[in-house]
This record gives C-alpha cells, sequence and structure tokens, in this order.
C-alpha cells in the first residue's frame, strides 16, 4: 500500500511538472543571430527549441525565426525584432518591443489573439496580418499595420480610439496615437507571407521607407 501511495505520488509531480513546464511552441526555422530570453539566462536558439510563456525572443541584423504555437499559429520575426511571448494557448498574447512580425493565426482558435505594443493592440481571430515599427517622427514610433487575409480589430492604448482593418488594407498609427484610415497600399504587395521554406523564399526584404511615399502630404503635426 505505502508503495502504491508513493507511487502516485511520483507520478502527481510528474503530471503537474508537465502542466507548469509544457512548451507552448517551437523554433521551426532559424536564420542568423537569433536568441531566446528565458528566466534571467540567454539562450541561443536553435531549430526545434521548445519556446514557453515568458519567453523573450530577439533577431539581429539579417536574421530570422520563425515560430509554430501549440494553437497552430505561426509567426515570423524579421531582423532587429523583440518580441515577448505574454501569453499562449487560448488566450494568446504577443508583445512586439521592436522590429517586425508577420503572424497567421488558426482560424479555429477557440480564444483570442493579439499582437500590443505601447500604442495599440490589434485583436484577431483567423487571419493573417503584419505589424512593425516605422519612422520615429515625433516622440513615439509609427506602426503600420497591414492585413493579407480576415480582419484585424485595432485599438489605441491612450485614446481608445479603433477601427477594422479588412483584407487588402493597410493602416499607419502616426507616432502612436492617431490612426490612419485602412486603405491600400502599394508596399504592402511586397511583402513575403511564406513561411514555409520548402515553398520557397521565406526571408522578407521590404523597404519599409517605401510605405511613406503613400503619406508624403501626411500631417504630422
Amino acid at each position: 500500500m505505502k508503495n502504491i501511495v508513493t507511487a502516485l505520488f511520483i507520478l502527481s509531480i510528474l503530471f503537474i511538472s508537465t502542466i507548469l513546464y509544457a512548451e507552448d511552441g517551437i523554433i521551426a526555422y532559424l536564420d542568423g543571430d537569433v536568441t531566446v530570453q528565458r528566466e534571467g539566462s540567454i539562450l541561443d536558439a536553435e531549430f526545434g527549441l521548445s519556446v514557453f510563456q515568458g519567453d523573450i525572443l530577439k533577431t539581429g541584423i539579417d536574421s530570422l525565426l520563425i515560430l509554430e504555437l501549440n494553437n497552430k499559429s505561426e509567426l515570423k520575426l524579421r531582423e532587429n525584432t523583440i518580441l515577448v511571448l505574454e501569453g499562449t494557448g487560448k488566450e494568446t498574447s504577443l508583445i512586439l518591443k521592436s522590429g517586425s512580425i508577420f503572424s497567421r493565426v488558426n482560424k479555429i482558435i477557440n480564444g483570442s489573439f493579439s499582437v500590443r505594443t505601447p500604442s495599440m493592440v490589434a485583436g484577431v481571430r483567423g487571419t493573417e496580418f503584419f505589424v512593425a515599427y516605422g519612422r520615429t517622427i515625433e516622440t513615439e514610433p509609427d506602426i503600420w499595420l497591414c492585413v493579407n487575409e480576415g480582419s484585424v480589430d485595432v485599438s489605441l492604448t491612450k485614446t481608445g480610439d479603433s477601427v477594422i482593418v479588412n483584407e487588402g488594407e493597410g493602416i499607419n498609427i502616426l507616432s502612436g496615437k492617431k490612426l490612419t484610415k485602412p486603405e491600400f497600399y502599394p508596399w504592402t504587395k511586397k511583402l513575403n507571407w511564406n513561411t514555409d521554406p520548402d515553398k520557397g523564399e521565406v526571408r522578407d526584404k521590404t523597404n519599409l521607407n517605401s510605405a511613406y511615399e503613400d503619406l508624403l502630404n501626411q500631417d504630422y503635426e
């Protein structure tokens, strides 16, 4: 009887450990200088490495990272990007600190998926979209967002202003405090949405400076 109790106790500990430390996704592809900061330690990223809630992912110059989350969503981080996995699973929440990411969100997610910066929240459900930091015109950098499939609900943290960006449209958040009207921007056609190396090039080389050609008459004051 004592042996049975001991065995059950060990099994319960293993079960709890599995819940606490179960991976939230894996690194499906990487190229260049990519690191994972976890509980104060910095790990060199490698193919197949598990990622967890709370991890901070960082790509260097000319680097790329593709993640597959357990909810079947995919993330592609361009160079010079810092992304925090704030929450994962049914309630996936990502914090973009710098750089840019492509998000392909599983259409059958039973929950929520959002990407946040200090100035905005982009909430989606079953879509494919791109978020990037642009130029710093005033005190805060601009944010660019465009949608390849589905729609994204964007709201500003400071003002509460919101807008729905539909498939094929893009917006610019000026200095983190002003939303432009959703519309088609030619520069978005240059974006490389592919996340599968077996299907061709996955690196996106779009120069975001070209995005500002459509805003030459925009009043930044």
